[in-house]
């Protein structure tokens, strides 16, 4: 760790390289995470809808889709 002063005179530390890294690194885990469960989501909706057929005039399913 590196302590420097900012502009205003105030002491801030300059962190070791290889933590930010691990902060990225987490947030990018994260991110793919978000996106698996986004596409299994997709998926399921998908067989949902297959699986009820095609919409009918008096279905309930149309109230959701507004």
């Amino acid at each position: 760790m590196l302590e420097q002063i900012d502009h205003r005179g105030k002491h801030f530390m300059i962190g070791d390289e290889d933590v930010v890294d691990d902060v990225a690194r987490e947030r990018c885990r994260r991110a793919e995470l978000f996106e698996r469960q986004a596409q299994r989501e997709i998926r399921e909706l998908e067989r949902a809808k297959a699986v009820a057929g095609p919409d009918s005039p008096d279905s309930d399913a149309g109230v959701l889709d507004r």
